[in-house]
């Protein structure tokens, strides 16, 4: 039933939303799969053609970019387009919050507003557009389909953002949820009793694909085993929006019984970097993002230093993010997954999720900022192919490797 389902959510719904919203997630989605296992010597020039593209855009158009970037002609650029970004300066989340508009541009592409949910202090408003939206998502469901996962299989969520809740309960909300087959449960609300509801909601429908806050997935995996339970093993455990210690890791695949697989990003820059089935670090997308290390003078790092992250999203030309500081650190290492691309050592600090335990969230919160300071629905697998080579999308790599980080933000 699944596959079946999975087919007709790839060949009829997505091609009829795609249509009715103007968001291209069929195309992008085939795009990204012809693409993944190109080798970095095919990827590189396809993204120094993007990268181009978005430079030229935000030095002629983008009234922030034209007045703090001078100098730099569109010759230039697609001359040399890794020198001309190392020449922007670094985007603060400061600079996003006092001028938004002067860092819009307005494409026609459908202007969407959002903003981040103020886990580092008051949120930032941002905007993005359809082509962004469609790349973002086909990034997300290439993620799954390296964990093993289809379109249509069941889903469940343990998510935390009060957004991600809004509408659920609405009739609109349920039935999409029910035609998606997902479901998303509070992580918010994890006291005991909320653990025992939680257990028997994973008995009675067994997820395919089990995702949520790496904290959280540790925390419930942690009761489960305390409390000598037993739930039925999905085939994949995908975590985020934490730092997934080496132990948490151990103990969610000895509860669970699966493979967890990590990935990186934020609000900002939509999911940036997914682990394969060979778990040797997470794969930064070279389609979608140009991600940097960079020491405390601004030059990247070198193997086995730790540096912070910037990053360049190449497909929001309505709001171009260009080296935006998230906030978090990481160490480069070296290749792997047979693949001759570099890799990073992902090393976040960790921090107390304010947010979260004032919400009654028992125990430690691992946030991932690391280097500054609605109601839930409960009343085949991967092949191997990275054996062969990395999937060129994956223009780095990050792993789980504790580093050291500045203030928590």
């Amino acid at each position: 039933m699944s596959g079946l389902r999975s087919v007709l959510l790839e060949r009829v719904a997505d091609p009829v939303a795609g249509a009715l919203r103007r968001v291209p997630l069929s195309a992008r989605l085939a795009e990204f799969r012809a693409d993944q296992w190109d080798d970095p010597g095919t990827l590189r020039p396809r993204q120094a053609g993007r990268l181009s593209d978005l430079l030229i855009h935000a030095t002629t158009r983008v009234p922030f970019y034209m007045r703090c970037v001078r100098g730099l002609t569109p010759d230039a650029i697609v001359a040399d387009p890794w020198g001309s970004l190392a020449s922007f300066p670094v985007l603060e989340r400061e600079h996003v919050s006092e001028h938004l508009d002067e860092l819009t541009c307005e494409m026609g592409r459908g202007t969407m507003s959002w903003s981040t949910g103020g886990s580092t202090g008051r949120p930032v408003r941002l905007r993005r557009d359809r082509r962004y939206l469609a790349a973002a998502l086909a990034t997300t469901w290439l993620l799954y389909e390296w964990a093993g996962i289809r379109r249509g299989d069941w889903h469940v969520k343990l998510w935390g953002a009060r957004r991600d809740f809004s509408g659920r309960d609405s009739l609109a909300g349920r039935l999409t949820d029910l035609f998606y087959t997902r479901a998303t449960l509070d992580a918010y609300r994890m006291d005991a009793a909320r653990r025992r509801e939680y257990v028997r909601f994973l008995k009675r429908r067994p997820p395919v694909c089990l995702e949520g806050y790496a904290d959280a997935l540790y925390e419930l995996a942690d009761f489960i085993g305390h409390e000598g339970l037993a739930v039925p093993s999905p085939r994949a455990v995908v975590t985020s929006a934490g730092t997934l210690h080496p132990h948490m890791r151990a103990r969610i695949e000895e509860v669970f019984r699966a493979p967890v697989f990590d990935r990186y990003g934020c609000r900002e820059a939509g999911n940036m970097a997914g682990e394969c089935e060979r778990h040797n670090g997470l794969h930064v997308f070279g389609e979608t993002t140009i991600l940097e290390l960079i020491d405390s003078e601004g030059r990247e790092v070198g193997e086995g230093e730790t540096g912070e992250i910037l990053v360049t999203n190449l497909w929001n030309f309505t709001m171009p993010l260009i080296r935006y500081r998230v906030g978090d650190e990481a160490v480069r290492g070296a290749a792997r997954c047979g693949s001759r691309c570099r890799s990073f050592d992902i090393g976040l600090g960790t921090r107390p999720c304010a947010e979260r335990r004032a919400a009654g969230a028992a125990g430690p919160i691992l946030f991932s900022r690391a280097s500054r300071a609605g109601r839930d629905p409960v009343s085949s697998g991967a092949t191997d192919r990275c054996s062969r080579r990395a999937p060129s999308l994956a223009s780095s790599v990050f792993c789980a490797t504790p580093a050291a980080s500045r203030s928590t933000a």
